[in-house]
């Protein structure tokens, strides 16, 4: 059900392949969040976007800023090994998540279990659940940012800290990938749109942190 980092093997679940999960999954989380962000581009719609809703909440909370780059640093020291070619062996599961057992690493990632489909089921419907909130939220209040943190905030739980806590604390993984071992699958089969993908992601995350950059506020 895991794999050692590197190999390529992937398990299934529903007869897919985990590489396919991590496509279908990530691929679903990111229009949530590019969809807002290129309405806002050609003012097609006034859908808070990710880069303003935690725009709006460093405004609130200065030190959101400082969580902000803590989190990104943190993502990329994680990150990196997966996108090498032959990183350093470390006890991940196949979806590239670090393990744990009783507050210890372990090397026998042989022994996290996979969990099935009611996983793919509660975040697809946690996802749905959080769009219909926020465009309810959008429409009672068009000012309010209460339905974009409930739908980022979903994606945030669902897609990457409760597959890190089930990792490093229950030692089982969820059956799609961390986002950067799906760039990882894609780079080998579509480098240039790995590539492209992982700049825009980059270019993403300099905006979350420096918000409103490349905007320059006067």
């Amino acid at each position: 059900m895991t794999e050692a980092v590197g190999t390529g093997a992937a398990p299934t679940a529903a007869g897919r392949s985990a590489e396919f999960w991590g496509y279908l999954m990530w691929g679903l989380a990111g229009l949530a969040i590019a969809v807002p962000e290129l309405a806002s581009v050609f003012r097609l719609a006034g859908w808070p976007t990710i880069s303003a809703t935690i725009g709006h909440l460093q405004a609130e909370h200065s030190g959101v800023r400082l969580v902000v780059v803590f989190v990104i640093v943190v993502a990329a020291y994680y990150a990196v090994p997966q996108l090498l070619i032959n990183p350093k062996p470390v006890a991940r599961t196949v979806g590239g998540r670090p393990v744990t057992a009783n507050g210890r690493a372990t090397t026998d990632i042989g022994s996290v279990d996979l969990l099935g489909v009611g996983y793919l089921v509660f975040a697809f419907a946690a996802l749905v659940l959080g769009v219909l909130f926020a465009a309810g939220a959008r429409r009672m209040s068009p000012d309010s940012y209460l339905g974009a943190y409930v739908l980022y905030g979903v994606i945030g739980l669902a897609w990457v800290l409760i597959p890190s806590v089930l990792s490093l604390v229950f030692s089982k993984d969820v059956p799609f990938p961390t986002l950067f071992r799906t760039i990882g699958y894609l780079e080998r089969r579509a480098h240039p749109v790995a590539a492209v993908l992982l700049a825009l992601l980059v270019v993403l995350l300099l905006h979350l942190a420096l918000y409103p950059w490349p905007r320059v506020v006067s």
